[in-house]
């Protein structure tokens, strides 16, 4: 039985000060949020992602690795090691290395679920070998790299609708997989996503570019 769709507040930041002020917005009126995690080797952009401070702050949030890197392993040892309410991991399809191996580690030593993220113009067919062991496929809604893309990839010609029939190709394949979609979630697009088969929306700058991110949260679950 699928549970309930999800709204998850993604945390895409570059210092532990807006970190921190970002997790106290959300923190009380959300169960997981993400982290974005990017160091330049993926796609050029770098994100802030110190897992001893986080772990400092103490929250009782749960958190998922969204892991924009090409070495994700370390990260996710460090998080395991210091954040115990880190649950799961997401690494990426493009990377050139054994997909399956990854997720075995993040499994089996880490003790997290494993997701794999396809960017808008990776085909599903690429990750159909890993998918009977992953938790999660998370759909990329834009190209990754900065919040506050509109839905769709225009680098790679690939539309809103595209994207949008992935996911529901994806619901229609593994009708029991969690499938998350990350970029360009808002109020407007949220419904069209969750009817196509989403089960996870994060959500960035739809709720921390509100006037009132916690108002702005709630109404985004109020959709699901």
């Amino acid at each position: 039985m699928m549970s309930a769709p999800e709204i998850i507040p993604s945390l895409l930041v570059d210092s532990a000060e807006e970190f921190e002020r970002r997790l106290r917005l959300i923190e009380n009126n959300c169960d997981t949020a993400q982290i974005d995690i990017l160091d330049g080797s993926m796609f050029g952009a770098t994100s802030w992602f110190d897992a001893e401070a986080i772990a400092a702050m103490k929250s009782s949030v749960k958190f998922e690795l969204h892991l924009m890197v090409e070495n994700p392993l370390p990260v996710v040892e460090q998080f395991a090691l210091h954040v115990p309410n880190t649950i799961r991991a997401i690494i990426h399809a493009e990377l050139d290395r054994p997909l399956g191996t990854l997720i075995e580690v993040i499994k089996q030593e880490h003790k997290m679920e494993a997701g794999v993220a396809l960017n808008p113009e990776t085909p599903i067919d690429e990750i159909h070998h890993i998918m009977p062991h992953v938790d999660e496929v998370l759909v990329m809604g834009v190209h990754p790299g900065a919040s506050g893309q509109g839905f769709g990839d225009e680098q790679h010609g690939i539309s809103g609708e595209a994207i949008m029939a992935k996911i529901t190709r994806i619901h229609e394949r593994y009708p029991d997989l969690q499938i998350g979609i990350d970029g360009g979630v808002n109020e407007e697009q949220a419904p069209e996503m969750i009817q196509a088969g989403a089960t996870r929306l994060s959500a960035a700058s739809a709720i921390f570019n509100d006037p009132d991110p916690v108002e702005a949260l709630g109404k985004l679950q109020k959709i699901t």
